[in-house]
């Protein structure tokens, strides 16, 4: 209904009252925390917020918006009791990058510069455990903190799940629509975002995600880590951030997780087969990783590393055995 309403606004309405709207649906957006007992299908009515903010926004200017969407950050970011990653509350940080996802695929290019705004953010909420609380530590102990978590378990909570799946689909569509003059995914910002992203190859999904049908199985997941980290090295444009890149994700094949090695060759036949004779010059340091491949216990290993041995000798012109 507030969305048919904001649709009949004039600009002078808008201008009048697109603050107290926006506001409204921050608190609409917080439901998913407070989890009220008489609401069966917190999804479908974050769905129809979002898609109210998304009609909103289509009628602001950039001096109109840029306030709301730092006052959302802010909302997202702010002290709440429950549920906290890193000082973040799980729930808020969901329905936030719900929002974001929502705000890049319908504006594209024009919403990419204000991911410089959710930039630490993305990398804290990729890399702290649902556990590290690291508010108001020094930087060493806060060091040490996710240090220690690094090492731990690598699996992650429901929420933690839910979370860094809607942060991958946001910064995929972040990468894919990156195409101003002013790149977002500068050499600076690239770096900052590798291994966060990365890493995410080898966390174990949460044991009991199979009873939570609303949520991204781990199919979807798993495809949507291929095609971030894939696109963000399309979107990258040089060898100089591709050999980084490369040698990151050829490290998870190492991984004694079945899945991590598949994540991690999935990724190397996308970088092949979109890059093609511009991932060439990678053969020298991928071989030898694809010999080891070629020798996996597992079945599914190896059969998608020979794929890609035949991709690339297809692309190259020759055998490439003699190499490995």
């Amino acid at each position: 209904m507030l969305a048919n309403l904001i649709g009949s606004m004039d600009r002078p309405s808008v201008g009048g009252y697109h603050a107290k709207i926006f506001d409204l649906c921050l608190l609409a957006l917080d439901l998913r925390r407070q989890r009220p007992a008489s609401l069966q299908d917190i999804d479908s009515v974050e769905k129809s917020v979002t898609n109210t903010i998304i009609s909103l926004t289509m009628k602001l200017t950039e001096t109109m918006f840029k306030p709301l969407f730092i006052r959302s950050i802010e909302w997202a970011e702010s002290d709440v009791e429950d549920g906290v990653v890193g000082n973040t509350n799980v729930d808020r940080a969901v329905s936030f990058y719900g929002m974001v996802n929502k705000l890049a695929e319908n504006h594209r290019s024009l919403f990419i510069p204000y991911f410089k705004y959710l930039l630490e953010g993305c990398v804290r909420l990729l890399t702290v455990s649902g556990d590290a609380k690291t508010s108001g530590l020094t930087r060493k102990k806060k060091a040490r903190i996710l240090e220690a978590k690094s090492t731990e378990d690598t699996s992650i909570s429901i929420g933690n799940w839910h979370l860094r799946a809607t942060i991958l689909s946001s910064l995929h569509k972040c990468f894919l629509y990156d195409t101003g003059s002013m790149k977002f995914l500068d050499s600076s910002n690239f770096q900052v975002l590798l291994k966060p992203i990365v890493s995410q190859l080898t966390i174990e999904p949460p044991s009991s995600l199979e009873e939570h049908s609303n949520l991204p199985s781990v199919k979807e997941v798993d495809d949507l880590l291929v095609v971030c980290i894939g696109q963000m090295a399309v979107t990258a444009a040089t060898d100089v951030l591709w050999k980084p890149l490369n040698h990151e994700v050829l490290m998870q094949t190492r991984s004694e997780k079945v899945r991590a090695r598949i994540l991690g060759l999935r990724v190397v036949k996308y970088l092949v087969e979109h890059l093609r004779e511009e991932y060439l010059v990678f053969l020298a340091e991928t071989i030898p990783f694809l010999g080891e491949l070629l020798e996996d216990m597992e079945p599914s290993v190896k059969s998608l590393a020979q794929e890609i041995l035949k991709e690339m000798e297809t692309i190259s012109g020759e055998s490439l055995r003699q190499y490995l």
